[in-house]
């Protein structure tokens, strides 16, 4: 049984927890920092396929330790970095062009102050795979509230290769922790579109190896 409250909500709110997670997906040689590295290219090319300009605004939420950061430099948004965590916070700040971030604001992503489609897109990387369902309905159903266009997220798909991986390396390795709340990606997808949330392309991460996809979505009129 997955305790969301005590694993992913309230997992880090401490400056020793948030920066084991920075180290881990951004500095140190694991598997994390390469299928980040992987999903930050990903990212920047379904950005790319836009047309943005500087009145356009981005969410990024939850903005952990603000790894999207340095992707973002290369678009004229103004961005809102959001995180339950005032510790991650504190470590995303620095990583966003200054002269652009508009606010880095606390928040729980099932119940934003934002106002309701303020934000041309909403990103959201590295949650939905931790949670169950019902939160993944709630946060589905904030980012659709919040996005006027464009809302791009990963998650964990659940296949029978992925548990046969899972499996062995749970054998070989004895601290590989798989991502908790996996999901078939038709039931992702179906999550989506009942929010309003057209998905427009989906994609592996890095296929066969890793179990992240990708997907990008368009608000529906």
């Amino acid at each position: 049984m997955i305790d969301y409250e005590k694993e992913t909500r309230d997992a880090y709110l401490t400056p020793s927890r948030a920066a084991e997670y920075k180290r881990y997906n951004s500095v140190d040689w694991t598997w994390g920092r390469f299928v980040t590295w992987m999903e930050m290219r990903a990212v920047a090319r379904e950005l790319g396929r836009y047309q943005w300009s500087p009145s356009d605004q981005l969410l990024d939420i939850p903005c952990g330790a603000g790894i999207l950061g340095k992707v973002l430099q290369r678009f004229p948004f103004r961005i809102v970095a959001s995180d339950i965590s005032a510790e991650m916070l504190t470590l995303a700040r620095p990583e966003y062009p200054s002269d652009r971030l508009a606010a880095c604001t606390q928040a729980d992503i099932t119940a934003t102050p934002f106002p309701r489609a303020s934000f041309a897109c909403v990103v959201t990387l590295s949650f939905l795979h931790r949670v169950p369902l019902e939160v993944k309905r709630a946060a589905l159903r904030e980012i659709a509230a919040l996005s006027n266009r464009v809302v791009i997220i990963n998650c964990s798909v659940d296949t029978p290769l992925q548990r046969i991986k899972h499996a062995v390396l749970s054998r070989i390795r004895r601290k590989h922790v798989p991502a908790p709340c996996p999901a078939p990606l038709s039931e992702i997808i179906a999550e989506c579109e009942s929010q309003g949330l057209h998905v427009v392309r989906s994609s592996m991460v890095v296929p066969m190896l890793s179990a992240c996809a990708l997907l990008v979505l368009e608000k529906r009129g």
